[in-house]
C-alpha cells in the first residue's frame, strides 16, 4: 500500500498545493484512474479550499481592523481610517463541506493506482506524507503583553509556520481557564470591559498554536497582566 497521503500542513502550504494541484493534475489524472467527472470535481474542491483559505485570512485581518478601528476611534487622538473588508477574487463553483477529506481520499487513491509513479508524486507533491520536523511536539510560542489604557491588554506573540494560536484566560481570583478568542496574525488585543468598571484588575493568559483548528504543541507559559483603567 502506498501509504497516507494527506494535504500540506498549514494554510499557505495549502495554497501553494492547491495551485500546483490544478496546474499539473489535468495532465495526469487519465493515467491514475480519474474520469473527466471526477477530475473536474477535484479541481473545484482544490480551488475552493484555496478560496475558504483566502476568505478566512482576509476576515481575520478585517477583524483585527475593526478593533484598531474602535480603539482610534474611542480613545485615540486621530479619526482612524475606516477598515474595509475585500473578498478574495473569482469565487469558485460551490462544493460541499468536507473538501480535505476529499482530496486526501482522491491522492491515496492516486498512489495506489497503476498508473502512478514517483515522478507524477513529486509532480503532484503527493511522493511522501508531509511532515515538518522543526516543529517539535512540545513547541510553544513565546508572548509579550502590553498593558494599555481602557483596561486593553495587548499581546504579541511568534506564529511561526502554525496557522495561529487559541488564547485562554483568567480574571482576578477565577480558577479555571476560558477560551477567550482564537488569533491568526499577531497581535492580539483583549478589549473586554473589566469586571468591575473603572478598576484595574488581573489578567492571566495562555496560548497554544494549532493547525486547521487543532491544537499543537504545549501551552505557552502563563502571563500575568495588570490592566489599566
Amino acid at each position: 500500500m502506498a501509504g497516507t497521503t494527506i494535504l500540506p500542513l498549514g494554510n499557505d502550504q495549502r495554497i501553494a498545493w492547491s495551485l500546483n494541484f490544478e496546474q499539473e493534475f489535468p495532465a495526469v489524472s487519465a493515467v491514475l484512474g480519474f474520469t473527466n467527472v471526477e477530475q473536474t470535481a477535484l479541481l473545484q474542491d482544490s480551488a475552493a479550499m484555496r478560496h475558504g483559505i483566502l476568505f478566512g485570512q482576509g476576515a481575520a485581518a478585517f477583524s483585527k481592523a475593526g478593533t484598531a478601528f474602535k480603539n482610534g476611534m474611542l480613545g485615540g487622538t486621530q479619526t482612524p481610517t475606516v477598515p474595509t473588508f475585500t473578498p478574495p477574487p473569482s469565487p469558485p463553483a460551490p462544493v460541499e463541506a468536507g473538501i480535505i477529506e476529499r482530496l486526501s481520499k482522491a491522492m491515496n487513491t492516486a498512489k495506489l493506482s497503476s498508473g502512478y509513479t514517483e515522478t507524477i508524486g513529486e509532480m503532484l507533491m503527493i511522493a511522501t506524507v508531509p511532515t515538518d520536523p522543526t516543529i517539535p511536539p512540545d513547541a510553544k510560542t513565546t508572548v509579550t503583553p502590553t498593558s494599555m489604557t481602557g483596561s486593553i491588554v495587548r499581546l504579541d506573540w511568534t506564529k511561526g509556520k502554525f496557522d495561529g494560536v487559541f488564547i485562554d484566560s483568567q480574571r482576578n481570583d477565577e480558577t479555571a481557564w476560558t477560551r477567550l478568542d482564537f488569533d491568526m496574525r499577531s497581535p492580539y488585543e483583549d478589549t473586554r470591559a473589566p469586571l468591575n468598571a473603572g478598576k484595574p484588575e488581573e489578567r492571566r493568559y495562555r496560548l497554544r498554536y494549532f493547525i486547521d483548528n487543532q491544537p499543537v504543541g504545549a501551552w505557552s507559559d502563563t502571563i500575568t497582566v495588570i490592566t489599566l483603567p
